[in-house]
């Protein structure tokens, strides 16, 4: 045919470009389900995209190049990025190229009809082919660097709503909702504050918490590091999956009861200084500060708590009236040293007094027969009522 002619059925193509750009994108809406679901501003976008690819190709082929240039091949990776920006799949990008590619090519030779000699059918398929390589490729290169980058914008994003969150900067319930919303996350609320003291092999990293993570089922989960120590917000549901992953590393750390978002603040100084005045002895053989732990501890070192607060998340349960006999039992207990002492005391038999001994740790978590938690119930039940 040659160029002259290649040249004219270009001319003719472009002038009818808008039917011959419907008869591609229903293609591609056939045979890639995911381009179905496109809004309204995105189906222009894949129009105006198809535009350009087949006049560019066009003008490619009747200059009788072989390959796209590289200012499109960056406009291509551009493409891919916004892809990924926008959460469509990169398979379902390629896929629809790859039809529409193949759809393009057989719609001109239909339409160029026997003008096109072997010679010229061989080059329109050629260009295709070597330009779908440099499209899928372009395409997914920016794809994954937008990802790769939009991946890690997230997580500074969540790290820092979390910092927020742990220093008092967010904490209406609404700018919190408005924000989680916006970054596309749930997070659990209320939720469970676990701080962790890193060790010589986990470091005081944000992928040393989301390691512990691993297999959490709730909402949203949220790590942040401060003060040396890995800090996670978690669901309830999966506090007792991170403290075994935790103790089963030999770490120790301090696990509070679960509490609204916008309570995280003082949440977070009452866990870290728990850890930072604890004694060894206190964390027990889990190695877990827990909130009756860190209260009477904040007490002790002016934490800023109330006694009345102390008193009442160490105490729990046994502050209700149909519990005021172990009440009674644990003050016997403590003011005898001894528990057949202190069943004298109370006219009962020493095994009843053992079994309500037994009870008051179900109902506390407390043993009273352990130095640590004795001390913990003893400064609760000291504190006047």
């Amino acid at each position: 045919m040659g160029h002259e002619e290649r040249l004219r059925v270009s001319a003719e193509l472009e002038r009818d470009r808008g039917a011959l750009v419907d008869r591609i994108v229903t293609e591609v809406y056939a045979e890639v389900p995911a381009y179905r679901a496109l809004h309204t501003s995105q189906l222009a976008e894949v129009r105006a995209i198809t535009s350009w690819l087949v006049t560019r190709s066009m003008e490619l082929w009747a200059r009788g190049a072989d390959r796209l240039p590289e200012e499109d091949v960056e406009r291509l990776r551009g493409i891919g990025r916004a892809r990924a920006a926008d959460g469509r799949s990169i398979g379902a990008v390629v896929r629809a190229h790859r039809v529409g590619s193949a759809a393009a090519v057989r719609i001109i030779r239909e339409r160029a009809g026997d003008r096109l000699d072997t010679d010229d059918v061989f080059a329109l398929g050629e260009l295709w082919l070597t330009s779908l390589d440099q499209i899928s490729e372009s395409l997914s290169q920016g794809h994954v660097e937008a990802a790769d980058r939009l991946d890690a914008d997230r997580e500074r994003a969540r790290r820092a709503l979390l910092d927020d969150l742990l220093i008092g900067r967010q904490s209406s319930p609404g700018a919190i909702r408005d924000r989680a919303r916006t970054l596309g996350i749930a997070p659990p609320d209320p939720a469970v504050l676990v701080v962790i003291e890193p060790d010589g092999e986990m470091g005081a990293t944000v992928a040393a918490g989301l390691d512990l993570l691993t297999g959490a089922t709730g909402a949203d989960p949220l790590v942040t590091t401060r003060s040396s120590r890995v800090v996670v917000l978690v669901a309830a549901q999966d506090t007792a999956r991170v403290t075994a992953a935790m103790l089963g590393r030999g770490l120790r750390g301090c696990a509070l009861a679960p509490r609204g978002l916008s309570d995280m603040s003082a949440a977070y100084r009452l866990a870290d200084g728990a850890l930072e005045t604890a004694p060894p002895h206190a964390l027990g053989d889990d190695g877990l500060l827990r909130e009756a732990d860190a209260c009477v501890l904040a007490l002790l070192n002016a934490g800023g708590i109330t006694p009345a607060t102390v008193r009442r998340t160490v105490l729990g349960p046994l502050l209700n009236l149909e519990h005021r006999h172990l009440l009674e039992t644990l003050g016997a207990y403590f003011r005898s040293g001894a528990a057949t002492t202190a069943a004298d005391e109370l006219h009962v038999h020493a095994q009843t007094l053992r079994y309500r001994l037994r009870r008051i740790r179900e109902l506390t978590g407390h043993d009273p027969h352990r130095p640590w938690s004795r001390f913990v119930l003893e400064t609760a039940c000291a504190i006047a009522p």
